[in-house]
Formats: structure tokens, sequence, C-alpha cells
């Protein structure tokens, strides 16, 4: 603690890290010359004026700004389980348009009735699919994570609606030293050598489904450009209060979480000290046909 102040932020998921705070810790990322919110807005362009949308974990705005500011839409659903996002979402957006909802997204999908035009997340819907498998063990965390993809699919889209997911690269260079953490203390990420179970399940269903012909999808794999902290205690910040949502920041494991974090840093600094790490991505274009 005297060594590193920050470790004194702990969060829960339903009250994560403040926006303000948030927005310090994130930093950009690029793949083949273009933002994670470039590569969306992209997508956006090619559609026409829409109805109703959901954003499946919004966190406090940032791609929803992005969608407000390229289409139109009648109705755009903000869900993300952690009030400090979704107050900081209401504070950027300030948008007549937009209905904000806190709630985890396995559960609201599950109960969800309404069909939208289009559906978005990026990022962070493997966070709730990891959660619900902890939770169950894989087996059956596998077929209930497939029944709700293909069920959001299904009797939430309309015919003829998009669903885009950003996803992370568990087998990227800033994936795995998270994957190793991870792993102490669920026993979900023990096969590391492979995608996260998240990226394995959807990818399940999403072919499932389209050998039924219920979809068809485009999936890419892009490794970013090199991530750069101006230091080892910068970086350390950023993995543990960031990608680590603060997890290790108490307990057993916080020690040796730190200790192996920086031997791993130092693979990747440079003679002036500062650390540059690659991160990678899979973006899914998904459009329901029947």
């Amino acid at each position: 603690m005297k060594e590193y102040s920050w470790l004194d932020r702990t969060y829960s998921m339903d009250r994560y890290v403040g926006s303000e705070y948030y927005n310090k810790l994130l930093k950009g990322y690029i793949f083949q010359g273009k933002s994670d919110l470039e590569h969306f807005h992209s997508f956006l362009k090619k559609l026409s004026p829409l109805d109703t949308v959901l954003e499946l974990g919004a966190g406090n705005g940032r791609a929803t700004q992005v969608f407000l500011n390229t289409i139109h839409a009648k109705k755009l659903i903000l869900v993300d389980l952690s009030s400090n996002m979704l107050n900081g979402a209401r504070k950027r957006l300030q948008n007549k348009n937009c209905v904000y909802v806190q709630s985890d997204i396995i559960p609201y999908i599950s109960q969800l009735r309404e069909k939208f035009d289009l559906i978005f997340t990026l990022w962070s819907f493997s966070h709730s699919v990891h959660q619900y498998l902890d939770r169950m063990g894989l087996k059956k965390g596998r077929r209930m994570i497939k029944y709700i993809i293909k069920k959001m699919v299904r009797e939430n889209m309309n015919k003829g609606s998009k669903f885009y997911l950003t996803h992370f690269d568990s087998l990227s260079d800033e994936q795995r030293i998270l994957m190793k953490q991870w792993k102490r203390s669920f026993s979900i990420f023990q096969h590391t050598n492979l995608q996260s179970p998240s990226k394995r399940y959807i990818d399940e269903a999403l072919k499932e489904m389209e050998k039924d012909g219920v979809v068809q999808y485009d999936v890419r794999h892009y490794i970013g450009d090199p991530i750069k902290y101006k230091s080892i205690e910068e970086a350390l910040e950023i993995f543990m209060n960031f990608h680590l949502e603060s997890f290790f920041n108490t307990g057993k494991f916080t020690t040796v979480v730190l200790k192996d974090i920086k031997k791993y840093f130092k693979q990747y600094q440079k003679a002036d000290g500062t650390i540059h790490i690659r991160p990678g991505c899979f973006i899914y274009s998904i459009e329901k046909v029947i």
C-alpha cells in the first residue's frame, strides 16, 4: 500500500470504477490503423435509421456516443451492471431517446421480450459470460450460455437485424498475463493455451445457427498496435485496477500477482523504460436472416 497507493481502490461489479477514473486508465486500442470505436463507426455507417437498439455492457457510454453521433434510433436501451458506469453514461450522453437499465447481461437477456433492429456490445459481453460459467461450471454453463445467445438471436432480433460484438483475444500478449492471474482464483481459465470459454461458446452457438440458416456472420481477428505505458508503475495500475478490476488488490494473491506482472512487463520494456504490449481482438458482425 505504501508503494502503490492505488491498491486501496476496490470495486464490486455493481459499483465498478467511477467514470472519470475509468477514462484515466483506458488506453487507445488501434487495430490496422483504426481504433475499436472507428471500427464500430465503419460498421454503423452502412446501416439505415433504426427503430429500437440495445447496447449490452454500455459502460460509461464511449461506444454509445459513437452510435448516437452516427445513426438515428427512436429508442436505445443501455444495459450495464455498474451504477457508476450508467451514471457516467447519463452525464455524457444526455439523450432523451436513451433508456438506462442496471442489470447483469445474462439474466437481462434471459427475461427479455422486446425485439431489436441492432444489438451491440464492445468488450463487455464476456465479463457476464465468465461470471456465470464460474458459478455454474463449464459443463452446465456452456449449455446455458449457448442457449442465451440463441434465444437472443431467435427471440430478440428482427429479421435482417444485426448483432455487433468486439471480443478480446485471450492469446494476445496483453491477455496472456491476465489469464495467468485469473486462473489463480477461477477454474474456468485453466486452459490458457485456448481462447477463453466465452469466445469458444459464442463461436459454437453461431456455427450451429449458421448451419440451421438462422444467421450469417463475419468474424475478423485483429492484432493491435502495441499499447505504450510510460513506466512499469503506470502499467501496473492499469492492469490491476482496469483489466483485473481490482480483484487482486487485497487477499492472499496480491504480492505474487504484482511480482508476476512486473516480471512479465520487463519482457516488453524498452531502453527508455516504457512498456509496449500488443492487444488483440475479434470483431463479429452477425445478421439474422430468417
